[in-house]
């Protein structure tokens, strides 16, 4: 006979923040997790749509040094929440998203020559592991910082393929092909780049 499972209670303290789609709690029994709860209906298609490519994902065995993982649904007091785990860096504090960086609003924040060299290393990473990315935009990425002086960048939402033809789930080629349509489309004709891109002399990835 099937346990059922205690609901989750949630309130506002526990709000990390809130995005356009779902709001983000800290998972109150889990520091190192946090529960999405959608708030826009209108895109639930697109939030299953990532938790069905994590979970591929994982049982590819592609490397998670640059995802996060989604450790299914619970039942909470507002609402159904997905479960995925929490980017916190080495000294507890919860990792800032690339737009925070960007913006200046971390003090200290990443360099110009430093933002270049994080999207650098993301971008061959998604190439290598084929990992299709449908809004790697400035706000679903964070800087996550393992160790100190060490910052990586990790995607925080926005995974999978949302053309209708999955073609590219299944060829090397079309999915390199979609990755550069994607990353053309939300980092290198992104506004919030230009000033990066000019101080650094950034060339075209894709």
């Amino acid at each position: 006979m099937l346990q059922r499972q205690p609901t989750v209670h949630l309130d506002k303290s526990l709000l990390i923040a809130r995005g356009g789609v779902r709001d983000v709690y800290q998972h109150p029994h889990h520091d190192d997790r946090c529960i999405k709860i959608v708030h826009n209906p209108k895109r639930l298609r697109s939030v299953k749509r990532e938790t069905r490519y994590l979970l591929r994902y994982e049982r590819q065995g592609k490397p998670f040094e640059r995802l996060t993982r989604f450790h299914g649904w619970c039942k909470t007091t507002l609402g159904s929440g997905g479960v995925f785990d929490l980017i916190r860096d080495h000294d507890g504090r919860c990792a800032q998203t690339l737009l925070s960086h960007v913006g200046g609003q971390v003090d200290p924040g990443l360099s110009p020559g430093e933002i270049v060299e994080q999207l650098t290393a993301l971008y061959h990473h998604l190439l290598e592991h084929e990992i299709i990315v449908s809004d790697p935009a400035l706000h679903n990425l964070v800087v996550h910082y393992p160790l100190p002086g060490r910052p990586r960048l990790v995607i925080i939402d926005g995974v999978g393929n949302s053309n209708f033809i999955k073609i590219a789930d299944y060829r090397k080629h079309c999915a390199h092909q979609l990755i550069k349509k994607k990353w053309r489309r939300y980092i290198e004709v992104s506004p919030l780049l230009v000033e990066v891109f000019q101080a650094t002399g950034y060339n075209p990835l894709a």
